[in-house]
């Protein structure tokens, strides 16, 4: 008989399970010896884009910050934003004032920073005294008497006419009479006037000479009232051409004053001499306005009280802005983004005006730099579309949304204002892709990336980045200073949250939650500077605040209500590793895997799958097994066996294939009828050729099966089997690493499904010969020669149907129900 050679299992030494780091290699003994010098960490090539996005001006080359939640998106982005518009030029004030001309379009004008709240002060100080000094004027003498004099002058006319009529009426026996209804022309007998029954008396021939003279009297009223209407016209414009004269006099001056502290603004000059006329046209309103309700003068509702007409609405206002304005808008709804009309109430009715003009977060960051959050971006259509059409076209429009428009009342339509922003996006990976993908409009305004990694190499020079993290947070927060061992461990933590020994995580928002609450139990211990053991306690109470759904799996196993075996060898049955997510807690548990084997058509039937309690990844890691099983056992015959998979006692949905390892091996064990150890617990993904591949949260699976193992004593004999190439991510606790030391618990790695066999079962798993024959004794080899019992089987019961009549029905119901259930399932051998 040949000798075989022994197995050799490869075990992970101590040293491999956790890369430390000394605190001898820092030059300080507590972090307050070192310099303050705040830094960006980790980063460089998101905040390399962020400094070229922000650099470059043409069209389109917006940013875009993407990255996981706690590596810095926020602070860095925020810091280098600031930095680079502190060293920007300061943009100008915008000022909303009336268009004299349509009401319902208000003018904008640009004006030099701090220029803007000084048109407003000047014009409030214009429009207070503007109604006395009018009416002041109106007042005085010289104005009484030049008003006097015309209007005494179109008196006299008015006399001389109506007594020229007044005389050829009595030299014709007529009187001009005057009545509340005006003047008339009425024929006179014996001194009175004669009435229409006495006129109707007279004889034919007097009828004919009193009607022949009215007629000419007539005549002579109707062109008497013609000159003397045209004379009050001329009186009128005269009247008006005075008092238009006199306003011009009484706020030319004033106006001028303005227009030549203003002198180098064109448009503000412009607006002033259309004040000055609007005024000299309006003079009579500013005049009645003295007696009446100011309210009252409002003929429309776009027209503002004239108290209130030249108001300027300061929409912008950089007088205090140092640099180019940063505006971070967190909740960009409609309204915040691109500013507002607002309504008031006057005689009951809702109305508005310019200086209800609200300015938005495109007003407040045009000429600098917008940060706006791309989620909620999302969440309103008409947002996106809006800032789209703004960026496009280089104008801010204020204006009701498409299909927001309310019915309330006439609305302003303000002149829009040229934009020059820049835009950054912070957000999700998902939401970039997702935007990239399908809208056309995002590839060509958001043309830079900037993408936020979740971890660095660990370096001794990003070790140290870590250190100066640390000293800055307790600068910055007033917190006690860490001992060299303290943020040793701080960089350990660093490489847990990376998974990986050659790693740093940089969501230092974890790092420094972990660096406030150490510093907490510091002082909580009296401690003067951070220990070490202050950042485990740390750590320690961190797990204990959010663990106690992983403290209830573990006393169901303890208890033995969650079946979980750690001795002995069964055969179908492997401890698989799962891990599981409450809110944002991760932990590991062991979990047992089952199958069962049996003669059919060549289906595996995933348990979990037919009842949708598995996602995808579960899925394709299950057709990956079947894959690998056709392959290496289908290539000369069918496959004559059905098997079914399960995770006993699992009651959530699972997902993922890190389990397919596990899965092949119990299949393999229920088919070879060999049976496996239950004092291993095995992880890995595994392709179709039976290579074993990585798979992720691989510290804490072998911490959950550790813990069940400690609970019930370690032997010496427990372990786990991960994949060789996961070997570098291993950041094990403590304890985990002492066990392993101390010889009682064992790392397996495994490059392939054989070795894992190998492994679990004591038995070589067995490769073909060139004869393609699997040695005896072999897993594979076990596996083959139940497979061909299963054939012959199968051919044993084709050779009796073909005695039968094809056509013939089932003998029974129960018949029937079973060739459908061979037949239902559709994962088929390849």
């Amino acid at each position: 008989m040949e000798k075989t050679e022994p197995m050799v299992f490869r075990k992970l030494p101590p040293d491999a399970l956790y890369r430390v780091c000394d605190p001898g290699t820092f030059t300080f003994t507590i972090t307050d010896e070192l310099p303050y010098a705040p830094t960006l960490i980790g980063q460089d090539r998101a905040v390399e884009a962020i400094h070229f996005g922000l650099d470059i001006q043409s069209p389109g080359f917006n940013v875009f910050v993407m990255g996981p939640t706690g590596t810095g998106r926020r602070s860095i982005l925020s810091r280098i934003v600031h930095e680079q518009a502190s060293q920007a030029e300061t943009p100008n004030d915008w000022v909303y004032v009336n268009h004299f001309t349509e009401l319902g379009t208000p003018r904008a004008i640009s004006l030099p920073p701090g220029q803007g709240a000084e048109l407003r002060a000047d014009m409030e100080r214009f429009n207070s005294g503007l109604m006395d000094r009018l009416l002041q004027a109106f007042e005085t003498d010289q104005y009484a008497e030049a008003r006097e004099t015309l209007e005494q002058q179109f008196r006299s006319a008015q006399q001389e006419e109506l007594a020229a009529v007044d005389t050829a009426c009595r030299e014709r026996g007529f009187a001009l009479v005057r009545s509340p209804s005006g003047l008339y022309i009425s024929p006179v007998r014996d001194g009175e006037l004669l009435t229409p029954e006495a006129f109707s008396q007279l004889e034919t021939e007097d009828r004919a000479a009193v009607e022949q003279n009215l007629d000419v009297l007539d005549d002579m009223l109707s062109s008497a009232m013609r000159r003397l209407r045209e004379y009050e016209r001329r009186t009128q414009a005269a009247v008006e051409r005075l008092d238009r004269e006199v306003a011009n006099f009484t706020v030319s001056p004033l106006v001028e004053e303005l227009r030549e502290k203003y002198t180098d603004q064109e448009e503000v000059r412009e607006y002033l001499s259309e004040v000055l006329q609007d005024i000299i046209e309006n003079v009579n309103t500013f005049r009645s306005e003295g007696d009446e309700n100011p309210e009252d003068d409002s003929t429309s509702l776009l027209e503002i009280p004239v108290h209130q007409r030249y108001r300027v609405n300061l929409l912008v206002d950089n007088a205090h802005t140092q640099g180019a304005p940063v505006i971070i808008e967190d909740v960009p709804t409609y309204d915040k983004l691109f500013g507002r009309i607002e309504y008031d109430v006057r005689r009951g009715a809702s109305v508005t005006d310019y200086t209800l003009i609200r300015p938005g977060a495109l007003h407040r960051a045009n000429g600098g730099y917008l940060i706006l959050d791309a989620e909620a971006l999302m969440d309103d259509p008409y947002v996106w579309t809006g800032l789209k059409r703004a960026l496009f076209g280089g104008l801010i429009r204020i204006e009701s949304p498409d299909g927001q428009q309310l019915v309330r009342t006439v609305t302003p339509i303000p002149e829009p204002i040229p934009l020059h922003v820049k835009v950054i996006l912070r957000g999700s990976p998902h939401i970039y892709y997702a935007l990239y993908a399908y809208d056309e409009d995002f590839a060509k305004l958001f043309k830079v990336l900037s993408d936020f990694d979740s971890e660095m190499d660990r370096t001794p020079d990003s070790e140290l980045t870590y250190v100066q993290f640390v000293r800055t947070l307790t600068e910055d927060e007033h917190l006690p200073p860490f001992t060299a061992e303290a943020v040793a461990r701080v960089v350990e933590y660093g490489s847990r949250l990376a998974e990986h020994q050659e790693r740093l995580s940089t969501q230092f928002g974890q790092i420094a939650d972990l660096v406030r609450e150490a510093a907490y139990w510091a002082k909580k211990g009296g401690h003067t500077a951070v220990q070490r053991a202050d950042v485990l306690a740390a750590m320690r109470q961190q797990k204990r605040r959010v663990s106690l759904g992983e403290e209830y799996a573990h006393r169901a196993i303890a208890e033995g209500s969650l079946v979980i075996a750690t001795s002995g060898t069964v055969i179908g049955q492997v401890n698989g590793l799962t891990v599981t997510s409450l809110g944002g807690y991760v932990y590991g548990l062991p979990s047992r895997i089952t199958a069962r084997a049996y003669v059919g058509r060549g289906n595996v039937l995933d348990i979990h799958r037919e009842v949708q309690m598995s996602g995808p990844l579960h899925g394709k890691g299950l057709l990956t097994l079947v894959g690998y099983f056709g392959g290496q056992y289908g290539t000369d015959h069918s496959l004559s066996m059905e098997a079914s998979l399960s995770f006993e006692q699992t009651y959530d949905d699972i997902d993922g294939d890190s389990a397919s390892c596990a899965e092949l091996c119990v299949l393999i064990s229920s088919m070879a009828e060999v049976p496996l150890r239950q004092d291993l617990a095995v992880t890995g993904a595994v392709d179709q050729h039976g290579r074993v591949l990585p798979i992720g949260a691989v510290n804490e699976k072998i911490e959950g099966f550790f813990e069940v193992c400690r609970q019930r004593g370690l032997t010496g004999t427990q372990g786990v089997v991960i994949p060789a190439i996961n070997a570098r991510n291993l950041m094990l606790r403590e304890d985990v690493v002492e066990a392993v030391r101390a010889g009682q618990f064992h790392i397996y790695v495994v490059e392939t499904v054989d070795e894992g066999l190998e492994l679990l079962t004591g038995l070589p798993a067995g490769e073909r010969d060139a004869d393609g024959v699997f040695p005896d004794g072999s897993i594979h080899a076990l596996v083959a020669a139940r497979l061909r019992k299963f054939a012959e089987h199968v051919k044993s019961e084709r050779a009796d149907a073909e005695d039968n009549d094809p056509d013939d029905p089932p003998e029974s119901d129960a018949d029937a129900v079973a060739i459908v259930e061979r037949t239902r399932y559709s994962t088929v051998w390849a």
